[in-house]
């Protein structure tokens, strides 16, 4: 028995005695988050131009990664493919030689990358800038410390058969070793490794101010009933990242933006033809578990605030719907158990 099948047990046992319903209200929650850490103003909705001039775009936003950036180019610069492509890599206001690097190879490749250069807007800032206008029949993003793999521009554009969203593997990597591949059998949340055609994208963009700012793919597009295929071949390379978000993000107050952007989604579903479907309400539900995870470093009646507020969210937005797959974690919330759904969290 490992310590997480133990601590189940021990959870259970204890799950029924924790029947405390939390007394705090929403007024109170709204106050305590606000003053806690303000809620980001940034919005998913965009307002793109599609201007289509090649097969596919390839969007790399970049700040301060001279010791990644020449490695990432070079990945897209030699792909060997029958398809036309041109990368716009968005200097996002770089200190040190990144934009040097980028003009380098542009130097080289004169009619395969574009550069864009903005003061510090953050990863969603740089992405929307290269958004704003869509050069290619289908785009894909490259983070700037990340590869794109051998043949991957191929691969995709081959297997495209006009779906909406294509999906790909990855395999992970470090500066001294390289990972077994990650086979894909649905859409992930994250951004690259996969084709968009430049229509889904014409009236969206990345919320700016948030962390977490992927959860939309997944929330509102995937839902915005747009098709999608998933295939079986190794498309990118991941750097695993010790200084990444996902690795710093409980500590920080930031972390309290995994419910902003959540409640940020559900407010901007009907602006993007998204209904509240079951869909919604099972990603609602594991949404919830994913906040708690990200922010359970923090204070006490900081956590007790958000889960007061997807209560409202749950009752505003799935009043009369139901889930067999996460009934522990709706009951819990339906009934506005606070303690009880933090012993439920720990063992998911």
């Amino acid at each position: 028995m490992n310590i997480k099948q133990f601590l189940k047990i021990i959870c259970c046992k204890l799950a029924p005695f924790l029947i405390r319903k939390t007394t705090m209200s929403v007024s109170e929650a709204e106050k305590i988050l606000s003053n806690y850490f303000p809620r980001p103003l940034g919005s998913c909705i965009g307002n793109n131009k599609f201007e289509p001039e090649t097969d596919l775009q390839i969007i790399v936003p970049a700040h301060n990664v001279e010791k990644y950036m020449a490695k990432c180019l070079e990945s897209v610069l030699t792909q060997k493919t029958q398809y036309s492509y041109i990368v716009t890599a968005v200097n996002d206001g770089s200190t040190d030689q990144t934009l040097e690097i980028i003009r380098a190879y542009q130097s080289k490749y004169p009619n395969r990358i574009e550069i864009i250069s903005q003061e510090n807007q953050g990863i969603s800032g740089a992405r929307n800038a290269a958004l704003k206008v869509l050069r290619g029949r289908y785009v894909t993003f490259l983070d700037s410390d990340d590869v794109m793999a051998e043949g991957a521009i191929e691969m995709l554009l081959d297997k495209a058969d006009g779906k909406d969203i294509i999906q790909g593997g990855w395999y992970t990597f470090t500066q001294s070793r390289r990972d077994a591949p990650h086979k894909v059998r649905q859409l992930s949340g994250y951004p690259w490794g996969k084709l968009f055609k430049a229509e889904v994208l014409e009236h969206f963009q990345f919320p700016e101010g948030y962390w977490f700012e992927d959860t939309p793919l997944s929330f509102i597009l995937y839902g915005a009933g747009y098709s999608s295929k998933v295939i079986p071949d190794v498309v990118y390379g991941y750097r695993l990242n010790p200084d990444g978000i996902t690795a710093r993000s409980s500590g920080s107050k930031r972390s309290v933006e995994s419910y902003y952007i959540t409640a940020l989604c559900l407010r901007e579903f009907p602006l993007f033809g998204v209904t509240y479907d079951q869909r919604a309400y099972e990603y609602f539900l594991r949404q919830c578990i994913m906040n708690w995870s990200r922010t359970r470093k923090q204070p006490k009646n900081v956590r007790e605030a958000i889960f007061v507020l997807e209560c409202g969210l749950l009752e505003k937005y799935f009043g009369n719907q139901h889930s067999e797959m996460n009934k522990d974690i709706e009951t819990v919330l339906r009934r506005k158990e606070f303690q009880k759904f933090e012993v439920l969290v720990r063992t998911r």
